[in-house]
């Protein structure tokens, strides 16, 4: 596919990306100032074939550089779902939304038959190893022995079907978050794909995907042997209560705020994979890159996004849940209600499908956005998306229509370039 600009990299040579340069934030006024409204960047934002607005003249003496007062309403392009220009919180939230709503058909269908498909395996398992648990999955801490043995079983199956809950369903937001990325590098610039080109894009960056997210747990279960290892050895050998506390005490904070600051640090990679075509290893150096200097803005969307992703998860959870329940024997008490026979679990699987139908997009989107977000700051990403969609940034001629290739991001500014003035 030929490359398309918009998002490649400006570099002069192949694999040497440099940053794209941008108007300064606030340019060279002469003594006098021009009047007020009138600093807006003449041709940016200009619709493509319009005649450019009269010039202002300056009274001698003065170098407005950037001002007309024709110009005093400009606004940024948003030829798609977002502006093209650094974005707030609430714009990328918006942002996510509108994507979502732009597109319901790609990215709620698309969600939904991933979700059904995920519960399509899971849930048999869930049922072959967890029916007949019976009373023995919430009546735990029997004194009889054999009573004990029963419950570790139980104990054992719960957690293999967990694990094996867990594992698919990452598969799956990782194969979604792949082509929803590509849908969203398409709505930016208002620009239509269907389900059959997003996956043809997103196929070829699976593997890395999933070489992504196998190398950051990789790298979190080390940090967890390194600061946990020490407390768990000492627990193993009989050592003093003291000793086995103060290891403990000062290993899972430290592991905590590791593994935190992994994942903020990390968050872009999938994205980075997707549009940029970056190997493993050189996609997580790029995201740590460009959350440096933003960890706890990144951090804070980030929570912000799960939190809302979670509440209305759980909303339909519990309604589901409740339903399962009633389906389950409602009248034996809750204590003898075993979620894992096959009409709860059904139920409470479709109640899992609508829920990850509406959260994994959202927050697949609102990840692809912060990315954006950055580059928009960084590296004046938002001038060669202007450009892409037709508009003309200063010092450059428009290409309107120019489809847009999502993996021509490029590489970005090469690591210790200095931020243009735009970045915070």
């Amino acid at each position: 596919m030929t490359e398309q600009p918009g998002w490649e990299s400006t570099s002069g040579a192949p694999g040497e990306p440099r940053e794209t340069p941008r108007p300064p934030l606030t340019p060279e006024w002469a003594a006098e100032q021009p009047p007020a409204q009138g600093w807006s960047d003449p041709g940016y934002g200009q619709q493509p074939g319009q005649p450019p607005p009269a010039q202002q003249t300056a009274a001698p003496g003065q170098q407005w550089g950037w001002g007309t007062q024709a110009q005093a309403a400009w606004q940024p392009p948003k030829p798609g779902v977002i502006p093209l220009r650094p974005l707030g919180v609430g714009e990328i939230l918006d942002g996510a939304i509108s994507t979502i709503r732009a597109k319901p058909r790609l990215m709620l269908g698309l969600s939904a038959f991933v979700a059904v498909l995920t519960q399509i395996v899971t849930v048999p398992i869930s049922w072959v190893l967890l029916h007949d648990a019976g009373d023995r999955a919430f009546s735990f801490g029997s004194s009889n022995g054999t009573q004990s043995a029963q419950d570790v079983a139980v104990t054992v199956s719960s957690l293999v079907a967990s694990a094996t809950q867990t594992c698919i369903t990452l598969v799956a937001t990782l194969l979604l978050t792949g082509v929803l990325t590509v849908v969203l590098s398409r709505a930016v610039l208002g620009q239509e794909i269907d389900a059959k080109q997003a996956w043809e894009q997103a196929r070829p960056r699976l593997l890395r995907l999933f070489g992504v997210t196998v190398l950051v747990f990789v790298i979190v279960a080390l940090a967890g042997v390194v600061l946990l290892g020490p407390g768990v050895v000492l627990a193993l050998v009989g050592a003093p209560d003291v000793a086995i506390g103060l290891a403990l005490v000062i290993g899972i904070p430290l592991f905590f705020c590791f593994a935190l600051y992994l994942y903020v640090a990390f968050a872009l990679a999938p994205a980075i994979v997707v549009l940029e075509k970056q190997p493993v290893v050189a996609s997580l150096r790029r995201s740590r890159r460009l959350v440096k200097g933003a960890w706890w803005r990144t951090f804070g969307i980030l929570l912000l996004v799960n939190i809302i992703a979670g509440i209305v998860g759980n909303i339909f959870a519990g309604i589901f849940l409740f339903a399962a329940y009633i389906a389950g024997g409602a009248g034996t008490g809750f204590d003898h209600f075993n979620p894992y026979t096959l009409a709860p679990l059904i139920i409470s699987g479709v109640g899992a499908v609508i829920g990850a139908a509406i959260t994994w997009p959202f927050t697949a989107v609102a990840s692809a956005l912060i990315y954006i977000d950055r580059r928009m700051r960084r590296e004046g990403l938002d001038l060669e998306l202007s450009r892409a969609a037709g508009y003309a940034p200063p010092g450059q001629s428009p290409t309107p229509g120019a489809p847009l290739d999502s993996g021509s991001f490029g590489a970005g500014p090469p690591p210790g370039a200095p931020p243009p003035p735009y970045d915070a």
